[in-house]
């Protein structure tokens, strides 16, 4: 395939997660509760991602399922970390802005660094440092503080900063745990773990929210694809081509795309300082790669 069209699908999936926090937003002022949202998202994902691989199965001969029962218990197990992220990160929706939200989430780049640090009991490196400090004059710009203070809701604050350090564990349990099995069926099983996470932890509350079916299903299908298909899916045809560097570059797209829709359909306040920002962080996250790449 074409590098080109390789990093439009990398920026496809970067830019599906982006539109999430919306779409969340929007599910609750249609009625629905975090269980229902959390629930409709991972099980009509996990049908969709299953669906998915039984077409590519019978349209395709050579297509095979390569997954012990070991590694899909595994794999379930290790969905836990994505129901988590999912569970901290929607409900700082209910308490922030969407912008505000996926503010905090991003905050993952320096939290990981700094839990890697601790983990392999060495000083963080330079090119590191570097970005860590220009993230951080990022986040301050971006979330307003400097001009407005500290009027964060502290709720919020504490589980966007929840999030961030589980989807932190999520980033770790995806590079490291089954990783010889197919990219999609490996999404399945940790979706399918999620699921049956997510009912037990929300069984109660998945009949008492105010919305019908139609709008469960209404706003699922969505979540579910921007969340839970379209990211695996075009990130194992477009990462192996466009490697894992750049691949993590074009996936921070997900910031501005957020702050974007949050803009234009929830009609939430920016301005140029925020903007200016989110070009720190994303300066952030772009150094630690283009130097890495050029040491090479």
């Amino acid at each position: 395939m074409n590098k080109r069209i390789s990093v439009l699908i990398v920026l496809l999936g970067g830019m599906s997660f982006g539109v999430l926090s919306t779409i969340v937003k929007k599910s609750y002022d249609a009625g629905m509760n975090l269980g229902q949202v959390s629930v409709a998202q991972a099980l009509l994902g996990a049908l969709l991602l299953w669906a998915f691989i039984l077409f590519k199965k019978l349209s395709d001969k050579e297509y095979k399922l390569n997954f012990t029962k070991k590694e899909a218990i595994t794999l379930m197990v290790s969905g836990i970390s994505t129901a988590c992220t999912s569970i901290v990160y929607y409900k700082s929706l209910q308490y922030l802005s969407a912008s505000m939200a996926i503010l905090l989430l991003f905050q993952f780049t320096w939290i990981g660094n700094i839990i890697e640090c601790i983990l392999d009991r060495k000083l963080m490196e330079k090119k590191k440092v570097i970005a860590l400090v220009i993230l951080i004059g990022g986040t301050l710009l971006a979330s307003n503080v400097l001009i407005d203070g500290f009027n964060i809701n502290p709720m919020g604050l504490l589980f966007g900063i929840l999030a961030a350090l589980c989807y932190c564990v999520f980033m770790y349990v995806n590079g490291k745990v089954v990783t010889n099995v197919n990219p999609i069926q490996r999404s399945a099983w940790m979706i399918t773990g999620a699921t049956i996470f997510l009912t037990i932890v929300f069984y109660k509350s998945l009949f008492t929210g105010n919305a019908s079916l139609f709008v469960e299903f209404e706003y699922g299908i969505p979540l579910a694809l921007f969340g839970n298909v379209i990211p695996p899916v075009f990130f194992s045809i477009g990462v192996p081509i466009v490697g894992i560097g750049l691949s993590s570059i074009l996936g921070s797209i997900e910031l501005p795309v957020a702050t974007l829709c949050s803009v234009i359909v929830l009609h939430e306040q920016t301005s140029l300082i925020r903007w200016v920002g989110i070009i720190l962080i994303l300066t952030a996250i772009i150094i630690p790669v283009a130097l890495e790449k050029n040491k090479k």
